[in-house]
């Protein structure tokens, strides 16, 4: 079982606002769990979601890189755990409220897309980015931890 996330590069206005907010590349992250299912907080369906492919919901000719996350098996049940259970649940709107004020708005029921991933590496004890809160991780910081590794670039 390999878990990836994919990180988009999105064209809209909003991922236009993400990235310059951010100050990164990315607008947005994709969990691709070992199964080859593909998990996404969605703030167009206000929910955490199961998307059959990376286009799915996306502009075409978004750019999308495909990370590798080093995770020992245990580690990989515990997060493939964690991130199954966040489906169907509510975007985090107040999330996104304090991730631009810098503050913890998070409400534990629900997540925003680099929050679930951020939370499923807390939750299975793997190590992205020291003393940063999962509700404080943007797509971009999160391919600059250690335990990611770039595999793919694709264009959906």
């Amino acid at each position: 079982m390999t878990v990836k996330i994919a990180q988009y590069k999105g064209k809209s206005l909003t991922s236009r606002l993400i990235k310059f907010i951010t100050r990164g590349q990315y607008s947005h992250t994709s969990i691709i769990l070992g199964s080859g299912r593909i998990v996404e907080a969605w703030q167009g369906s206000n929910s955490v979601r199961v998307i059959r492919t990376l286009s799915d919901g996306h502009k075409p000719g978004t750019p999308v890189d495909i990370y590798s996350v080093r995770m020992s098996s245990e580690q990989e049940r515990l997060f493939t755990e964690y991130v199954e259970a966040q489906i169907g649940k509510k975007y985090d709107y107040w999330g996104i409220v304090g991730f631009l004020l810098r503050r913890d708005l998070q409400r534990s029921e629900n997540s925003f897309c680099s929050e679930i991933f951020a939370a499923g590496c807390e939750f299975a004890k793997v190590g992205l980015l020291n003393n940063l809160l999962p509700s404080q991780t943007s797509p971009s910081m999160i391919t600059r931890s250690p335990i990611t590794k770039l595999i793919e670039r694709r264009i959906v």
